[in-house]
């Protein structure tokens, strides 16, 4: 249960902003759920006088419809034909007093007790408790019993012949007019509207029960003094009222996916091992709330989410952390500690060095750890569900804060390399530094890999990052196959799957102690390396000349690479041959590679010169020959 009592410590630290509004960056509207709380989408407003008198209603946009409303332990749980009432904004079918006069049918307990008699008995308990709070004037309204009627009236619902009409029809556009506004935000039919309440004072207009802090705080010490059945709490080691059933949502509105269940006690659940679900562990109420109200908080706010599967990182205190998951510039980006946009700009730059990189990375992640002035751990998690009611903890790792950072400036120094990104539409742009674990995972996979194989390389690679093991040889086999086949991709994607696939070859190179960096190494002898070499000049050359002669096509040395990369000596005959027209055409400057293929087959110890296929530490050869040639030319064109 460390996972949960490190979610319930994060909930403490952050308590001042339980129940209150915050807006993410990207303007997505979020809350600390207090306990006994749940996240609900409603779809109309009732807006009572302090009478309890009906005063208007309105239809609720999608964007406003996320909804904080107080939730009993059954109710939160609750789905099909279970029956238990929230504990004031609720569906259609237990708020309405009028529901089967217009044509729906009650939801019952086991009992027989019908699911608004069930809300008015428990809404009638909280306002008469030690804890009622006066603005909860909606029972007297409620119990009216006139709801459906109210809103037929004001033209939010639609009825023919007494009967609430399910869906909306064309056919019922010709006969009765205009399409509600209703219909436009609801699901299913009207009988399943979610209602929520505002009280409205003339002179004053109306004020919403859900987000009042006083209500919230209200039904929190009315619902928590009902509980019963204390016992040890395993999350918090005291004697706290225990609870068996556990939120759901967490990911998102609908999810009803729970990461901690027991609800199957007549199979293998815990048969043989345990008489009773709490013998594997007894949870508080106060702890789960509170522990899950602040993970679906730290979603909300912070996850990276793909296909279902949440990635999170988050500090107790400084909630935002840097993830394993982004590039260098997703990661400089988010401290914003330059002090000139020129800082922040150098990594954008075609002759940024290792170093210039390292330094600036540096000032970034100091400055970052600086402003986290607590020596607590910080904390990385992967969810995901296997089946519409399981949740699971893929990957859960709580690691010292220096420790943590350490091992980011590891990853993102070793990972380094020139990544030119962009696409057929958008605009390219290169950078420094290392790439992040999806567009690793696209590059070994492709721009049409699926979601599951993504999501699940994205996973295989966070270890690689926050402990830094070695990069799985099966990612690295994949990267260089699709790497030496530029043909099977256009031309801004394999530059792109080149750049990522040398950056990882270097990753994997230099797990080994065999350090390699973008700048040309002519003391490199290592055969993989001076193939990679030759490749390019072959390539440069060839392109050189077709641009002379205004002819637009791929090189002989691109459409070989494939081959060159399994067969090198059989296939480095084949484009040798093809490679004498164009160096003619170059005429003196023919001369000028010629010497470079000199240069580099004399760099071959004799025993290596053979058709044993090349390993990844040819595209370093490859991708850093290609880069000089082309900036020599640059500056040879600038002068």
């Amino acid at each position: 249960m460390s996972w949960l009592k490190d979610l319930y410590d994060t909930y403490e630290e952050n308590k001042d902003l339980a129940g209150k509004i915050q807006r993410t960056n990207y303007g997505k509207e979020i809350v600390l759920l207090p306990i006994a709380h749940a996240y609900q989408n409603a779809q109309i407003e009732v807006l009572v006088t302090p009478e309890g008198e009906f005063h208007s209603a309105k239809v609720i946009p999608k964007e406003e419809a996320p909804t904080v409303i107080p939730v009993s332990i059954p109710s939160a749980g609750r789905s099909g034909t279970t029956s238990a009432p929230h504990g004031m904004h609720d569906n259609l079918v237990y708020v309405a007093g009028d529901f089967e006069e217009f044509g729906g049918t009650y939801k019952k307990s086991k009992e027989g007790v019908p699911s608004y008699k069930m809300y008015i008995n428990n809404l009638n308990t909280w306002c008469e408790s030690e804890f009622a709070h006066p603005d909860v004037s909606v029972l007297a309204y409620l119990k009216k019993a006139r709801m459906i009627e109210d809103l037929i009236n004001e033209q939010i619902m639609v009825e023919k012949d007494h009967q609430l009409i399910p869906k909306w029809s064309k056919e019922l556009e010709e006969e009765l007019g205009e399409k509600p506004l209703l219909f436009s935000v609801l699901v299913g039919e009207q009988t399943t509207a979610f209602i929520r309440f505002s009280i409205y004072e003339t002179g004053k207009g109306s004020r919403p029960l859900w987000g009042d802090l006083d209500v919230i705080e209200s039904f929190i010490k009315f619902y928590t003094q009902q509980l019963s059945d204390a016992s040890l709490d395993y999350v918090t080691g005291e004697e706290l009222p225990l609870t068996e059933n556990h939120p759901s949502k967490v990911r998102y509105g609908g999810d009803m996916a729970k990461i901690i269940s027991g609800n199957d006690s007549t199979n293998f659940t815990y048969r043989g091992r345990f008489t009773d679900k709490n013998q594997v562990a007894s949870i508080s109420y106060e702890a789960s709330q509170k522990g899950h109200n602040a993970l679906k908080w730290l979603i909300g706010k912070q996850a990276f989410i793909l296909d279902g599967r949440v990635f999170l990182t988050w500090g107790k205190k400084e909630t935002e952390m840097p993830s394993p998951e982004g590039s260098s510039v997703n990661f400089l980006d988010l401290d914003s500690l330059f002090a000139t946009d020129e800082e922040a700009e150098a990594l954008l730059t075609p002759d940024t060095t290792h170093q210039a990189f390292s330094e600036l990375f540096t000032k970034a992640l100091n400055g970052y750890s600086i402003k986290l002035t607590y020596h607590e751990p910080i904390h990385i998690m992967i969810l995901d569900a296997a089946t519409p009611g399981r949740m699971g903890i893929l990957y859960y790792r709580s690691i010292e804060k220096e420790l943590y950072f350490e091992r980011l400036k590891q990853w993102h120094q070793t990972c380094f390399w020139r990544h030119t990104y962009g696409s057929k539409d958008k605009k390219r742009y290169t950078f420094w530094g290392a790439p992040s674990l999806r567009d690793i995972a696209e590059a070994a996979y492709g721009m049409r890999a699926s979601d599951t194989l993504v999501k699940n390389t994205i996973q295989e690679l966070y270890p690689c990052v926050v402990d830094n093991k070695p990069i799985p040889l099966n990612l690295v086999r994949s990267l260089l196959q699709r790497a030496s086949n530029p043909v099977s991709m256009e031309k801004w994607e394999w530059e792109k799957t080149l750049s990522i696939a040398c950056a990882v070859m270097k990753k994997h190179f230099n797990y080994k102690k065999e350090e390699k960096s973008v700048a040309l190494d002519k003391n490199e002898t290592d055969r993989n390396y001076l193939f990679g070499r030759m490749l390019a000049v072959a390539d440069i050359l060839e392109e050189r000349a077709l641009y002379k002669a205004g002819i637009n096509r791929s090189t002989n040395a691109i459409r070989y690479m494939n081959a060159f990369s399994n067969h090198p000596l059989k296939t480095w005959k084949i484009i040798q041959e093809n490679l004498i027209p164009y160096q003619a055409r170059l005429r003196g400057k023919g001369s000028y590679y010629q010497k470079l293929f000199d240069e580099i087959g004399n760099s071959f110890i004799p025993e290596d010169y053979t058709d044993k296929a090349l390993n990844g530490k040819y595209l370093l050869g490859y991708y850093s020959q290609r880069h000089d040639l082309k900036q020599k030319q640059e500056e040879k064109t600038e002068e």
